[in-house]
């Protein structure tokens, strides 16, 4: 599913600031409500490359491996560290923390069906919510 996709890649953005202290990793959320990517604090535009493929960390629901999901779009984020309010960007630290001041939050849509995404602010755990 789309939501535990999304899960899998906070893990990852968690575990690659845990490994990479010295250029913590966030979960970038382009505008157009599709695609995210994982990048490093020191250039969070540019995708680090995925560990595996070698290729840069993007995803885009509805195309290429993600080609099922057509129809499936980021509907809202809640993103809201100390000094900016609902950026795009979601951050980790050196012990798997967010940069947020509360627990952030993804919504995932598909047609009148939402499921919400929350991260702990404290551990970078992820909770996959019920479909609504």
């Amino acid at each position: 599913s789309a939501a535990s996709i999304l899960a899998a890649d906070i893990d990852a953005a968690r575990a690659e600031s845990i490994a990479h202290s010295d250029d913590l990793r966030y979960l970038v959320f382009d505008s157009n409500d599709l695609t995210w990517h994982l990048a490093a604090a020191s250039d969070t535009s540019t995708p680090i490359n995925h560990p595996d493929s070698g290729l840069p960390y993007t995803r885009t629901l509805g195309t290429s491996a993600l080609k099922q999901l057509q129809g499936v779009t980021i509907d809202s984020y809640s993103l809201d560290t100390a000094s900016e309010t609902n950026d795009n960007k979601l951050g980790f630290g050196i012990y798997g923390q967010t940069d947020q001041t509360t627990d952030p939050t993804i919504t995932l849509r598909s047609g009148v069906n939402v499921l919400t995404l929350t991260i702990n602010a404290t551990t970078g755990e992820v909770t996959i919510g019920q479909v609504n």
